[in-house]
């Protein structure tokens, strides 16, 4: 795979370090590919970052139109062991009851954007919300912070 590190996320790399740019999803069931594909681009658009690959947890991996979405996206899909996600719960900004009931985490994009990203990532901004469609963005390069505010796709800062 051309312009991915060789090694697996978290794991500790040389000096010459590949950057990581990750997009963690979460939606609702039934989300179509197209409204995961603008959730993406937007939060690229917002952050000036072009993502490498998505993210979601385990309950989300028998979505089609999250399959889809990284397809049409010619982007790997990778899904977040529950450990991961757990490994990483205390580092998302967002806390939300639903992602806590459903996946055990406080935030389904955020979580699994980090864990993706690996070891020394960070989020860019909370969450951003696009509809039906989270999505948080991660990091391992030295990308501005946002400002901590959760945003609404629509809404002005």
């Amino acid at each position: 795979h051309v312009g991915l590190a060789s090694c697996h996320a978290g794991d500790t790399m040389e000096l010459d370090q590949t950057v990581v740019t990750v997009a963690g999803i979460g939606c609702r069931r039934g989300t179509d590919s197209k409204a995961i594909v603008a959730a993406v681009r937007a939060a690229e658009q917002m952050y000036g970052m072009i993502v490498e690959r998505l993210a979601t947890a385990p309950l989300k991996s028998e979505e089609a139109g999250l399959r889809e979405a990284a397809q049409n996206l010619s982007l790997l899909l990778e899904i977040i062991s529950e450990d991961r996600l757990d490994a990483v719960a205390s580092k998302t900004m967002t806390f939300s009851q639903a992602s806590l009931d459903h996946a055990r985490t406080p935030s389904v994009s955020e979580a699994a954007a980090l864990a993706a990203a690996g070891e020394n990532a960070r989020l860019v901004a909370p969450r951003l919300v696009v509809g039906d469609v989270t999505v948080a963005i991660a990091t391992t390069s030295s990308a501005p912070r946002d400002n901590g505010c959760a945003i609404e796709h629509g809404e002005q800062q």
